[in-house]
């Protein structure tokens, strides 16, 4: 009996198998899986307009995002749930409209990152430095302090007061995740890159090195914001420097005390004791006061030849300077600026 139900069995599996109902059912389910995976890779995301995407390096910051981020994707696509699990990457991404939400997971999950142009502007000192590069990077401030501080210059030639003069202001292309490592060797590249031979032999005939001349330039990039006059007062602190006098350059006192918001420098800011105070040691500071724009470098290497040792902001307001030979009517000069200066903040009261 036992074996005449198991033919049987057999019998009424092998009949349903080979039925025209159980063929369409089968043929549908494998249609619906077709279509299923169909939808899943010609899915695409949700956005309207071009959109950048950050995110964090840090794992604690990045959960909070995710379910966001899984927006982006069709909620009945796999991506919309894998991303909700988490496993993307930190990075800078750009999603297009009408891209496959697969393109755009697997881009986040590999941390494909779409790059950044980074213009790099000259910065006043260290700290904005600092500042600029955790505002436009991933690392933030506090990182970037830390790690540039503690970095070995010295494999580079250069020490703590020179090696800022290695971020020349210049437009870089850079993942927004780059290390405080990378970006060194990236920015030595581009200072090498710059200090061609043609270049270097103009600081040596100045009798200055690269992070001399760098110096210098940071010290004319913030006596004046007019092109115009760079060359020429580079020339009178080379005068300066020739003759032995004090470079007396305020920017340098201003670097010294931190009074970046300073509109002027006063009797007790000139008492700092700091080597980077030219009122007080004579000659160079022992490094740049900042990152000096290209103009100013270049306005060192190709300076205006001229016999003058003084120059004071004209009193009309227009940032240009007077120039003098001699000190008395450098002082002349000075006089009527400090009058206009002292009716200026008079108005201001």
């Amino acid at each position: 009996m036992a074996r005449k139900r198991s033919k049987k069995h057999k019998s009424n599996l092998s009949s349903l198998l080979q039925s025209h109902r159980f063929r369409l059912i089968m043929g549908t389910l494998l249609m619906g899986f077709i279509l299923l995976g169909g939808a899943q890779v010609l899915a695409s995301v949700r956005v309207k307009e071009p959109l950048i995407l950050y995110i964090p390096l840090q794992a604690s910051a990045r959960r909070p995002i995710q379910s966001q981020v899984a927006e982006l994707f069709p909620r009945y696509t796999l991506w919309h749930w894998l991303i909700r699990q988490g496993g993307v990457q930190a990075g800078r991404y750009e999603i297009r409209p009408g891209e496959s939400a697969w393109t755009v997971w697997h881009r986040l999950r590999r941390g494909l990152q779409t790059p950044l142009r980074l213009y790099l502007r000259p910065q006043r000192s260290p700290q904005h430095l600092y500042q600029f590069l955790g505002e436009h990077l991933a690392h933030d401030s506090a990182t970037w302090a830390a790690s540039l501080s503690a970095y070995p210059w010295q494999s580079l030639g250069l020490s703590q007061f020179t090696w800022i003069s290695l971020f020349l202001p210049d437009v870089y292309e850079l993942y927004w995740t780059v290390s405080p490592k990378q970006l060194i060797q990236r920015m030595w590249e581009n200072y090498q890159r710059f200090w061609s031979e043609e270049r270097r032999k103009k600081a040596e005939s100045l009798g200055l090195s690269p992070t001399e001349v760098i110096t210098l330039a940071s010290i004319v990039e913030y006596e004046t914001y007019r092109s115009s006059e760079k060359p020429l007062i580079a020339g009178v602190y080379l005068n300066r420097l020739r003759v032995g006098m004090p470079l007396q350059a305020d920017p340098t006192v201003i670097f010294a005390t931190q009074q970046f918001q300073a509109t002027r420098v006063t009797h007790r800011m000139l008492e700092v004791d700091s080597p980077y105070n030219t009122y007080k040691y004579r000659g160079l500071p022992p490094g740049p006061i900042g990152t000096p724009s290209i103009e100013s470098i270049e306005a060192v290497l190709n300076y205006t030849p001229n016999d003058y040792l003084y120059f004071c902001a004209r009193p009309d307001g227009s940032g240009y300077h007077d120039f003098s030979k001699s000190y008395a009517e450098h002082m002349n000069k000075a006089r009527a600026y400090r009058q206009a200066l002292n009716r200026w903040f008079a108005q201001k009261r």
